[in-house]
């Protein structure tokens, strides 16, 4: 019913047109390519295959532009929105635009900005070295040992130099030591030695923990070598700034660079979907499946251009794998994103979607149940794909939460949530809003606080209801499959169980009365027999059989229970919105009122009092309610999908198909429209 039908199709065409098929078939983008070589038996085609396209390149490029042009705004950073083109311009770019030109123009400015980076490093660190010696006059090219003397620089702790004076001293090391330059930390030092004595001054200084320090060699002192060092920096950054606006000015290239990459990406497509057929000297082999309402296209569009083409289409064979499209109405549609979650079906099976969008919808109102959620929630949907232009699948996961938006302002309605009690505290402060609570409360079924058991019961009935369906489910794909005696040993028994068992619940719940208890006892205890003597059939031998059988009972008995009480999770998640929402409302209130009592002197200035209360008033509910709402909306995805997922699906569902990929053109960086 959901599920499009399929047909497999076979193309044979001379090789002369190869290309030109191919390229036909990714723009219809109706078709999703066999991969022959995969076949048994299949020996590789003779001809030369095209050469690779390396996109590699081009898209390093585009991402080391994207860090240089100006940034985009928040919504857009976070979205990656594609902008859309024509393809006459996309043609344009493509016959015009030098792209390999621009690679190897860029590729030589970033190896020079990074050898300029490098080199302007390595004179940072240089000048973090030298700076604390601009104070020593003694020439960097005249820093070395003489035939007697040594001459050595270094830092050590300025704590230790009061000791190291009066160690080298008792030592009686001949020793003249300047310091260069002092701070509360260190103390750096020029020392000249005789050779004869290093090894007892070495000692010395190894004690104190001094640091040797070796000044590279060039003419003139370190302060002629700091001044060369900054103007070798300036000249520098000129470079870089130079070697920067160039790059800018390709920047405004990147767009093309981006169109470029995306007509190369489909190229390679080509190329790869080429490499998978099947082929003679002259003729080629192509196979793939389509939907069947595509199929009149397909014809019309082969049949004017491609005259020495052969054509057949066929009904899918025995295979496994034919590919599933998803078919639904457009009010269902949003709801195939659940599903695809999930997995999805086989070909032959039934599409979930239809059946668990209801629930779905129903579920997700249940857990968040506020009117001033709802309606921020409808707001963010409708507006958001307005102005991030979203893609068809985007605009169907908005709808998704317009549909759970509108559940939540329902049912928010019918359980008198509006932020909580917020509108009870306004008409408590002020009868100007009297009306509002007044028509709030016209609108009321069921108030959770007030009667959460009655809450706890629909909650329940919800479950009950969902699991019978999941068998009915069952059951109807039973026949669409034409799997009639599945149905008398799996669904009837099944049914006559959960009918008996649900009709001694209320009347143990006192909900009917016992004139009816022979007809559901009897009913149970039929159904219980009948699972047992049925489930256990694919198995061999009576021993295992009546395990199996025995075994399979004891999981329904269990299993109808354990999963109608999973249903009081949606009891629960609706409850603690109303409290949740209601506790932030009290606090915003007593805090307004609290936090300026206590400022001293305002209780004499009543504007100033009650702009702060309102101030204060405003933040606390704003940002509780955002937390709140937040936490909710997890709460209320998470829980109805696991109830879809475990609950429901166990009954009838197994995923295992895979989805339909048709061969077609697709972007990266643009939308071509």
């Amino acid at each position: 019913m959901a599920i499009a039908k399929i047909k497999k199709i076979e193309i044979i065409g001379l090789q002369q047109d190869k290309e030109k098929i191919l390229a036909s078939l990714q723009k219809l983008g109706i078709v999703e390519l066999i991969d022959l070589q995969a076949q048994p038996g299949q020996a590789p085609p003779p001809q030369r295959m095209p050469g690779e396209i390396n996109l590699s390149e081009i898209e390093d490029a585009i991402s080391y532009l994207a860090t240089i042009n100006e940034k985009s705004g928040f919504l857009e950073g976070i979205f990656a929105l594609k902008p859309w083109v024509v393809e006459r311009q996309l043609n344009e770019v493509v016959e015009n635009f030098d792209y390999l030109g621009l690679l190897k123009e860029l590729s030589l400015l970033r190896n020079d900005l990074k050898t300029l980076y490098q080199h302007k490093e390595r004179l940072t660190q240089e000048r973090h070295l030298f700076s604390p010696w601009h104070n020593l006059n003694l020439p960097l090219d005249q820093i070395h040992s003489t035939q007697n003397c040594g001459i050595l620089l270094g830092v050590l702790s300025s704590r230790d130099y009061a000791n190291l004076s009066e160690d080298y001293q008792k030592e009686n090391i001949n020793l003249f030591c300047e310091v260069i330059q002092q701070d509360n930390a260190n103390t750096y030092l020029a020392m000249i030695y005789l050779k004869e004595e290093f090894e007892r001054l070495e000692g010395v200084l190894k004690n104190h923990h001094f640091n040797f320090i070796t000044l590279s060699r060039h003419q003139g002192k370190v302060k002629d070598r700091l001044l060369e060092i900054n103007r070798q920096v300036l000249v520098l950054d000129d470079q870089i700034q130079d070697a920067k606006e160039k790059i800018a000015k390709l920047s405004k290239e990147s767009f093309k660079l981006m169109l470029f990459y995306d007509y190369l990406s489909n190229i390679r497509k080509i190329q790869e979907a080429d490499k998978n057929l099947v082929g003679q000297q002259y003729t080629f082999n192509l196979s793939g499946w389509i939907r069947e309402k595509d199929v009149k296209l397909l014809e019309k569009k082969f049949s004017a251009r491609f005259k020495d083409l052969a054509l057949f289409i066929s009904e899918p064979g025995l295979e496994t794998d034919i590919p599933v499209i998803l078919e639904n109405k457009p009010l269902i549609q949003p709801f195939e994103f659940i599903t695809k979650i999930y997995g999805m079906p086989k070909y032959n099976e039934l599409d979930p979607t239809p059946y668990l969008a209801p629930f779905f919808f129903l579920y997700f109102g249940l857990c968040v149940s506020d009117v001033g959620y709802g309606l921020i929630l409808a707001f963010l949907f409708w507006f958001l794909p307005k102005k991030l232009k979203a893609g068809p699948q985007g605009q169907k996961i908005a709808r998704l939460g317009l549909y759970c938006a509108i559940s939540t302002v329902i049912i928010g309605a019918l359980t008198g949530s509006w932020f909580g009690n917020s509108l009870d505290l306004l008409s408590e402060a002020h009868k100007i809003f009297l009306p509002l609570k007044d028509f709030k409360d016209s609108l009321v079924l069921l108030d959770p606080l007030k009667e959460p058991t009655k809450l706890l019961g629909i909650a329940l009935s919800f479950g009950i209801i969902q699991v019978w369906f999941g068998n009915i489910v069952a059951a109807i794909g039973n026949i669409k499959n034409k799997r009639y005696l599945d149905i008398l040993q799996d669904q009837v028994p099944i049914f006559m169980l959960l009918f008996g068992l649900t009709g001694l619940g209320l009347i143990f719940l006192k909900l009917i009365d016992n004139a009816r208890l022979n007809l559901f006892k009897y009913a149970a205890i039929l159904g219980g027999i009948a699972l047992i003597a049925t489930q256990g059939r694919s198995e061999k031998g009576v021993g295992a059989k009546l395990f199996y059988g025995i075994y399979n009972l004891y999981n329904a008995l269990s299993g109808y229970l354990s999963d109608i009480l999973s249903y009081s999770r949606l009891w629960a998640l609706g409850l603690v919105t109303g409290v949740m929402a209601s506790t932030i409302n009290l606090i915003a209130v007593q805090f307004s009122q609290i936090l300026p009592s206590v400022i001293p002197f305002i209780n004499k200035l009543i504007f100033v009092k009650i702009v702060i209360s309102g101030f204060i008033l405003i933040i606390i509910f704003v940002s509780g309610h955002a937390v709140s709402l937040l936490m909710n909306l997890l709460g209320a995805f998470v829980h109805p999908l696991r109830l879809q997922f475990v609950e429901f699906f166990s009954k009838f569902f197994k995923s295992g198909g895979s989805s339909f990929k048709p061969f077609k053109v697709e972007t990266k960086y643009i939308n071509i429209g």
